[in-house]
């Protein structure tokens, strides 16, 4: 999974150094933090501790982090929490890369100013992107080749289904076209990752057939959510 994307080259150097393909998700949801960790602090106070032990814990383990923007939202200091998150992994732990999950898609002047706060007021290494808008949501990552683009193709959301899952005039579902897009339209600059649902029922070794050996690929909904280990199988390449 060779790279001159330096956002994925640290992922793929992560990957050979931990033996790992799993990337940890920080979703602080503070009604799921210890008591412990709550008692006696401000709520923000608790979930940096929270989050810096599940960082320290998990770091030997992942070859990656994804920062669910919403759980640092629903906070006055939020914006500051988790640029100190992101800064926290880079200063402790640099080979491992840290993903925002904010799944932003706008006109073009409105992703500069996104992508102005998520990677230079936050320090990401890239970001979870809705590509409804087309073209102008992946635009400005061709002036970016060493930030990431995370694309949401197929989503472990049961409900997604409804958008993703249309038929095209070609026989295809809406899906499949936005995979190509993202393997022979958007990823110019090799910073482009697709998402595909663990939990989908579609056939894998396609994908895994349709996508470059050098692009990754995030496989969502594993855990919690439903996804096996097994249909990993299909999407990892030899």
């Amino acid at each position: 999974m060779k790279t001159s994307c330096r956002s994925l080259e640290l992922l793929h150097q992560a990957m050979i150094k931990n033996d790992t393909l799993v990337c940890c998700g920080l979703d602080p949801d503070v009604s799921k933090i210890p008591a412990e960790l709550r008692e006696g602090v401000p709520a923000v106070a608790g979930i940096r501790n929270f989050l810096r032990i599940v960082i320290d814990l998990t770091a030997p383990y992942v070859c990656a982090y994804k920062a669910q923007k919403a759980f640092f939202d629903i906070y006055p200091d939020g914006h500051n929490l988790l640029k100190e998150t992101i800064q926290y992994v880079h200063e402790h732990h640099p080979y491992l890369p840290v993903f925002v999950d904010a799944k932003i898609g706008d006109v073009e002047n409105s992703m500069e100013a996104y992508l102005r706060n998520i990677f230079g007021e936050l320090g990401a290494d890239g970001v979870v992107v809705n590509p409804y808008l087309g073209d102008d949501v992946l635009r400005p990552f061709e002036r970016l080749p060493d930030k990431t683009a995370i694309v949401t193709v197929k989503t472990s959301n049961p409900d997604g289904a409804i958008v993703q899952d249309v038929i095209l005039q070609d026989r295809r579902p809406l899906w499949r076209y936005m995979l190509d897009l993202v393997v022979n339209r958007w990823n110019a600059s090799g910073n482009i990752v697709p998402v595909i649902a663990s939990t989908a029922d579609i056939d894998l070794r396609e994908v895994r057939a349709a996508i470059p050996d050098n692009m990754p690929i995030l496989f969502a909904g594993y855990g919690s959510q439903g996804g096996q280990a097994a249909h990993l199988r299909d999407l990892v390449d030899s």
